[in-house]
C-alpha cells in the first residue's frame, strides 16, 4: 500500500517495491494528484513491471552508486566527502527523479556551494556526481548528461583554505609550546613537531618510536593513523607521502625527553604501549583532530596571534618559512611529501612569486654593483 504524506505544502507518495526498496516523489500540489501517481506505480508493480531504478530520484541513484563503487574502497575521509555530497543533493533536490533534474538547477547548486567553499572543494565533489550521472546514463536512466558544460566557481587557493602564521607568529607558537610541554600536554608536543616537520596530522598521529632515527636526526613517516574512528594505522595519503626527513636538534630533545616522560608514565601505570606509538596520551589514546585544534586555538590566542588556523595550518606555515628562507622547491616537495615540485608550486604559487621577486631585487643589485 503506497504511502501519501504532505511534505511543508505540498504531498508527495512512496511505493515499496520490496522490503527495502522503495519509490518516491514530492511535489504534488494536490493530494489526489500524488494518490494517482502512486496507483499507477502501484498497477505496475502488480504486474511485475516496476523496476527498482524506474524512477529513481538523484538522491538515491547517487547513494546507491557510491555504496557500490565507493565504500569500501576508499579512505575514510573520501567516504566522508561522498556523504556530505549525498546530503548535499538531498538539501537541493530531495526526491526528484534523477530524469527531472536540469542543467540549469545542477549549475544552481554547484554555484550555491561554490560561494562558501574553495574551488578544488567545488571541482571535487562536481567530479562525484559527474561519474555518477556517466553511470546512470549508461544504465539506461538518463538521455543527456545534465553536468556537462557545468562551470565551477570557488575561492581562489590561498585564501580561506590556505591560511598560515608569519615568522613571527611562528617563532612565538615555537617558544610557547617549548615552555609548556610535557607529557599530560601531549597537543603541545604535536603542535611543535607539526610546525618543525609540517607534517599531517595523521601522519604525526602515527608516527612510532622505532621511525624516529635518534642518532643521525631524522624520522621516517611510512604510515598514518585514523584519527577520526580510531581503527588503526593506514597507509599514507600517497606512495610519496612516505618519506624520511631531517630534524632540528631542539625538536629532537623534545622527542627524547618525551619519550623517557612516556616510559616512566607508562611503567608506573603497568602499560606496555603496544602500537609503540610516539604521540599516545597519558590517558592512552590519540588525541582527535578537533582536540588538537582547539589547543592550537586557545594558544594563537594566548600569544595574541592575530590568524588562526588549524593544525593543517601548520603545514603551511613549515612551507611559507622554507620559502621565506629562499629554500629550494624541490627539497620542499621533498619535505612535505609532494608527488612532484608542480604540486608544491601549485599550491604555494603566491609565495613563491614573492620569493622570485625578491630573489630578483637581489639580482638587479648584484649586477647593477658588478
Amino acid at each position: 500500500m503506497a504511502q501519501i504524506f504532505k511534505r511543508g505544502n505540498v504531498w508527495a507518495y512512496r511505493v515499496w517495491i520490496d522490503s527495502k526498496h522503495s519509490k518516491s516523489k514530492g511535489g504534488f500540489k494536490r493530494k489526489a494528484d500524488a494518490q494517482k501517481a502512486a496507483l499507477e506505480l502501484e498497477v505496475k508493480k502488480s504486474k511485475n513491471l516496476l523496476t527498482q531504478s524506474e524512477g529513481i530520484s538523484f538522491t538515491d541513484y547517487f547513494t546507491q552508486w557510491v555504496e557500490t563503487y565507493k565504500f569500501g574502497r576508499i579512505s575514510t575521509n573520501t567516504a566522508i566527502r561522498y556523504k556530505k555530497t549525498i546530503e548535499m543533493i538531498r538539501d537541493n533536490f530531495g526526491d526528484r527523479p534523477i530524469s527531472e533534474v536540469s542543467s540549469f538547477e545542477y549549475q544552481k547548486m554547484i554555484d550555491a556551494y561554490g560561494s562558501t567553499h574553495a574551488k578544488a572543494s567545488t571541482s571535487r565533489i562536481n567530479g562525484y556526481m559527474r561519474k555518477a550521472v556517466q553511470y546512470a546514463i549508461n544504465d539506461g536512466l538518463l538521455s543527456r548528461d545534465f553536468t556537462l558544460g557545468v562551470i565551477v566557481s570557488g575561492s581562489a587557493p590561498g585564501s580561506a583554505d590556505l591560511k598560515f602564521l608569519g615568522l613571527e607568529e611562528a617563532a612565538k607558537l615555537k617558544q610557547y609550546c617549548l615552555d609548556h610541554w610535557r607529557f599530560k600536554e601531549i597537543t603541545y608536543c604535536q603542535i611543535l613537531f607539526g610546525l618543525l616537520t609540517g607534517c599531517r596530522y595523521g601522519e604525526v598521529c602515527g608516527l612510532t618510536w622505532d621511525c624516529i632515527d635518534f642518532k643521525n636526526n631524522k624520522i621516517t613517516i611510512n604510515k598514518s593513523y585514523d584519527y577520526l574512528y580510531k581503527t588503526g594505522f593506514k597507509p599514507t595519503k600517497t606512495e610519496s607521502s612516505m618519506r624520511t626527513i631531517q630534524i632540528d636538534s631542539v625538536l629532537l630533545r623534545m622527542l627524547k625527553q618525551l619519550q623517557l616522560q612516556q616510559k616512566e608514565y607508562y611503567f608506573a601505570k603497568n602499560f606496555q604501549n603496544p602500537d609503540n606509538l610516539v604521540f599516545l596520551s597519558n590517558r592512552h589514546d590519540i588525541i582527535s583532530n578537533n582536540g588538537v585544534n582547539k589547543a592550537l586555538q586557545k594558544i594563537l590566542e594566548e600569544i595574541g596571534a592575530t590568524t588562526i588556523i588549524t593544525f593543517h595550518g601548520l603545514r603551511h606555515t613549515h612551507a611559507s618559512m622554507l620559502i621565506a628562507n629562499h629554500v629550494s622547491v624541490d627539497y620542499i616537495a621533498e619535505r612535505l611529501g609532494h608527488s612532484d615540485t608542480m604540486v608544491t608550486i601549485k599550491t604555494y604559487s603566491h609565495l613563491l612569486q614573492k620569493s622570485r621577486e625578491e630573489e630578483e631585487q637581489k639580482s638587479l643589485k648584484f649586477l647593477e654593483n658588478l
